[in-house]
Parts: C-alpha cells; sequence; structure tokens
C-alpha cells in the first residue's frame, strides 16, 4: 500500500492512535486535527484502558462524572470527545430494578449539574456513537426510567445515537456482537433526557425509543438541527425547534402538550406517521408551526390534525407542507373549543350507610409495594366527561389514585344466595391498555360482598408489563382485605369504551362475561368456584389506576 493511500485512509478516521505526552496529555484526531486532552478536553473510548490523569476515560458515565466534579464551575466549556462504540449509561445485565432517589419520581442512570458541557461523536455518523440503556416503568425499574438529568445549561451533542432500547432492538452495524434484544415486546415508558436549565443544542444526532421518548426535554430552549426521532405517544420536546430533523412516528400523539408561550417549531422536516386514520401533533393542545414540512404515510387516506380539542388561544400553522407528496394546509383553530364542564364533584361519604352508597379513597392491602397514600380530605369521585377514548361519554370518574364505592343492602341480616350485577364502562385509553401503567394499577368489580370486613367475588381488569395494548382479566377472591385470584389470568383487548360487564353469582359458582358493542365477535367469560360462598349482597368498586387520561368512567351499574 503506497504511502499516501495510508495517509488518505488515516485522515478518514477519527481517531487514529492516542499518543501519551510527558505532561499526561492524549493526541487525538478530530476533523482533520490533531487535538490533545486536558481537564476541558476529555476522551472516551471503551477499547481502552481509562486514566484520568490523561484525560482518557473508558466510560462516558466516568468522563461525564469528571467533567461534573471538576469543571462544575468554570466559565470555560468542556468538551467530552467519544470514540465509535456502543456505551451502556446503565448496566443491561443487572437484574436490580432501578428506583428513584427518596422525594424524587424517576430513576435516573445519570444526573449532571455541570454547565457549558458538549458530548462530540468521533465516528462518520451518528450510527457510530451509541449511548445506551434498557430500562423502562415496570422492566427493570419502578418509574419512568431516564438516562440522563441534566441540571446544567448550555449542554450541547453532536454525532451521538441516544437510545433506550428497552422496547427497541439495538443493531450496530460497525460490530455486530454489540447488537442486543430489546428487554420487551410491550411498550413501556423509556426515555432518554430530561433537563433543567436552559439553552440546549442537538446537532446530527439521533433519538430511539418508543413511549416517552423525551429527547432533551424540560428546557426552554432547545434546538435540534439534522435530528432523527423515534417514539410514538408523549415524547417529544414541547419547547423544541427543530430543522431539517427526521421522525418516524408509531402512534397518533407524539406530544402530550407543547410549551403554551413557544410552542413547538417544525421547519424543513421530513415526518413519517405509522398511523392509521388521523395523525394528531397533541394530546391536550397546545401550539405547534410547520413550516416546509413533508409528511408521508403508510396509510394513504391518513388525515393530520392539531389535536382533538384544538384551543383557539394556542398559534398552531401549517405553511407550504405536503402529505404523500399532495399540499396539505391545517388551519389556524379558530371556533371556540366545546364546552367541557369540570367534574361535578360527589361528596365524600366514608361511612357504611344500609341501603346506601359509601364513595371514598382506599389503599387497598396489594397495592403497598406502591408509592400512594388513599386521602379522604377531598373527593375522589365527580361526575364528567371522558377524555381521549371516552371523549363524549359522562359518568361517574375517578378524581383521585385509589377512588372507591361500595353498595350495602338495606338489610344487612338477609341472607343473599344468588346475585347479578351489569356495569357499562368506557376506559379513557384508546389502546385498550386501560391504565397509566403497569404499577398496581387495576379495576376490580365485586358482588356478593361484605362491605364492612371487605369480604366477595369478582373480577379483575389490570394493567401488565406482558401487554401495551391489552389488559390482563381474571376473577378474584377478597376475604377481609386480602386479595387473591381463582382463576387463570387472561388477556382482553377489548376493555376499551363500549366495554359491558356482567358478574353473576349461583349457588357456589362465579362468573364474569366481558363484552364491547364495538367488537360484537369478541366474548370473554370466566368461571370459578367461589372457595368460601357467602350470602351477603352487597357491591364493592375499586379504581388504582392514575386519572385523567388514564380513569375510567362508570357509566350504569344495575345490581339485582
Amino acid at each position: 500500500m503506497r504511502r499516501n493511500t495510508i495517509n488518505r485512509w488515516l485522515a478518514m478516521m477519527a481517531v487514529l492512535a492516542y499518543i501519551v505526552s510527558a505532561d499526561a496529555q492524549v493526541a487525538f484526531r478530530y476533523k482533520g486535527e490533531t487535538r490533545h486532552t486536558d481537564k476541558h478536553c476529555l476522551l472516551v473510548d471503551n477499547s481502552k484502558r481509562g486514566k484520568e490523569k490523561n484525560f482518557l476515560f473508558s466510560s462516558v458515565i466516568d468522563a461525564l462524572k469528571f467533567a461534573d466534579n471538576n469543571c462544575g464551575s468554570d466559565t470555560l466549556w468542556t468538551e467530552i470527545y467519544i470514540a465509535p462504540s456502543v456505551y451502556w449509561m446503565d448496566n443491561p445485565d443487572d437484574e436490580a430494578i432501578r428506583k428513584p432517589q427518596p422525594g424524587e419520581g424517576i430513576p435516573y442512570a445519570i444526573e449532571i449539574k455541570a454547565s457549558r458541557l458538549r458530548l462530540i461523536g468521533l465516528g462518520e455518523s451518528a450510527e457510530d456513537v451509541v449511548l445506551a440503556c434498557n430500562h423502562g416503568q415496570t422492566q427493570g425499574a419502578d418509574g419512568n426510567f431516564t438516562m440522563f438529568h441534566f441540571l446544567g445549561s448550555h449542554v450541547e451533542a453532536a454525532n451521538i445515537t441516544f437510545g433506550n432500547y428497552c422496547n427497541v432492538d439495538l443493531v450496530y452495524p460497525k460490530d455486530r456482537s454489540k447488537d442486543r434484544k430489546r428487554r420487551k415486546d410491550a411498550i413501556v415508558q423509556a426515555q432518554i433526557a430530561i433537563c433543567g436549565g436552559d439553552h440546549y443544542r442537538l446537532d446530527n444526532c439521533r433519538f430511539i425509543s418508543r413511549l416517552n421518548l423525551c429527547p432533551f426535554v424540560g428546557a426552554r430552549n432547545t434546538i435540534f438541527n439534522n435530528c432523527y426521532f423515534e417514539c410514538t405517544d408523549d415524547a417529544l420536546c414541547g419547547s423544541g425547534m427543530y430543522n431539517k430533523c427526521r421522525f418516524t412516528l408509531f402512534s397518533s400523539k407524539p406530544f402530550y402538550t407543547t410549551d403554551h408561550e413557544t410552542g413547538a417549531v417544525f421547519r424543513d422536516c421530513d415526518i413519517h406517521s405509522k398511523t392509521i386514520g388521523t395523525q394528531y401533533l397533541t394530546k391536550v393542545s397546545g401550539p405547534v408551526t410547520l413550516e416546509n414540512c413533508r409528511w408521508t404515510s403508510d396509510d394513504p387516506t391518513l388525515k393530520i390534525e392539531w389535536c382533538k380539542r384544538p384551543d383557539p388561544r394556542h398559534l398552531c400553522m401549517m405553511k407550504d407542507c405536503t402529505l404523500n407528496g399532495k399540499p396539505i394546509s391545517l388551519p389556524t383553530p379558530t371556533e371556540p373549543l366545546p364546552l367541557q364542564l369540570p367534574p361535578f364533584a360527589m361528596q365524600i361519604q366514608t361511612d357504611i350507610i344500609p341501603g346506601g352508597w359509601t364513595l371514598d379513597c382506599h389503599k387497598p392491602k396489594d397495592t403497598m409495594d406502591y408509592d400512594w397514600q388513599a386521602d379522604n380530605t377531598r373527593p375522589s369521585w365527580g361526575y364528567a366527561e371522558g377524555v381521549d377514548g371516552a371523549e363524549g361519554t359522562w359518568g361517574m370518574v375517578q378524581l383521585q389514585k385509589g377512588a372507591r364505592m361500595m353498595f350495602t343492602p338495606k338489610d344487612e341480616s338477609s341472607k343473599v344466595s344468588n346475585q347479578d350485577c351489569v356495569v357499562t364502562l368506557d376506559p379513557c385509553k384508546t389502546a385498550g391498555q386501560g391504565f397509566g401503567s403497569a404499577t398496581g394499577q387495576y379495576l376490580d368489580i365485586c358482588i356478593k360482598f361484605d362491605t364492612r370486613s371487605l369480604t366477595g367475588y369478582g373480577i379483575r381488569f389490570v394493567r401488565t408489563p406482558d401487554y401495551d395494548h391489552a389488559v390482563e382479566i381474571c376473577l378474584v377472591e377478597y376475604s377481609n382485605g386480602d386479595i387473591r385470584k381463582i382463576s387463570v389470568p387472561e388477556r382482553c383487548d377489548i376493555f376499551k369504551r363500549g366495554c359491558r360487564v356482567e358478574l353473576s353469582a349461583r349457588g357456589d359458582t362465579i362468573t364474569a362475561k366481558v363484552s364491547n358493542s364495538n367488537y360484537p365477535d369478541i366474548t370473554h367469560t370466566l368461571t370459578s368456584k367461589m372457595p368460601s360462598p357467602s350470602s351477603f349482597g352487597g357491591f364493592h368498586l375499586q379504581h388504582t389506576g392514575s386519572t385523567g387520561a388514564s380513569a375510567t368512567v362508570i357509566k350504569s351499574i344495575m345490581i339485582k
């Protein structure tokens, strides 16, 4: 090989060789220039043994901690150059459940306080340098696991892939031995970076996850230039400026909402929607601007809308945009919002009254591992309109986690041999997962119930880590407040708007039938012997899920 050929090849390499000088500096190449490490110029290469005295590190975590401890009060910028490879920000083989710090709700891989910080990938493309984790809510973590928590201001990154591979396969073409299968198929909240400072800039970076992507969210001013995003719902930075970026949207609401002052702005972007039907921008109204953007879709009849209930106070504009090559322009919202009344709160009723209803908040025994408390100083139920999948439906809606309602027969001493009950309900979750997360969130509906001892039988709808578009159902026994399953759990895909639950107790047998008027071909029937048949005739409904978009509208209850 000729010398000039060798020189050209070496010039193309982002990282050539590291030469340690007498003053403990390491020389490396970046964009054709030789640079030397120092306190403000750190180098990361996991193929080398890290030597802090040379400002050479084998892990990004170690380099960030060094910058945090040694450069946090400096006015100079600290640059961290990263050689091509996959860098795990949290050990993917450690089976310990990641938990948030006391007083916090989010577990982080690392928290960084330093300001004036740059992360720079030394590969030929952003795919060459991957910062990775694979933890998510209920899948290796208690909470919405997040890779980074940046507390400083003026933070930049370039030429890097940031990926939470909890529900996405990690594929690394430069070295397939570094590939890793996703943790689980069921999609859960798995986040990248939450920011507490201001002024963030990301150039030629890739952000890979699904639910709650959170690519550097929280800062008031965040600029993304020539970046790529893969996500589902509640995912993007609501104060972001997106210039010449590319997106693959796997569901219909990439923003929960946007900053109500600055909004989110897309300029000269390419957006591909995997949604069938209608692609919304936000779940809750917020300003969005799209200029010279090109939408493409797998659905030739796709419609694009701002959100289900756009607020005319929020500036939403679309200019010079196309959908599958055809011009598209959404009108700026001007019509007043449809009237949405606040919930009519029902009076708290904690007492058990024969012939009456108990409306209170209760924390069941099997939720004690989860950090929330029953609060009976405020109402747990209200008469209200549902949202999302239950929009336009009115009924009893949970106003706080742990909302419970019970009916006590007027003559508690009378023996009841048979009992029937029909409950119609509309869950707010459109996809059928029913609840906000798989953290002990369920709905129990019971008959043959003693409201004083909490003893009886019923059906449970629960979100589990196994499904992201379905719930699990099973029959349960309550015995003095202790709860156990008495049937084999099965997947249920019809816990959506139009759901109907029929409970029947005959002799020593409890039967539950679950159907849905919108899915006439699907019916679930669960049957079990009642281990300890009782003569009680009360009713019990317990909801331990989140409220708002995770609530369930109880439309009607008929007890016989």
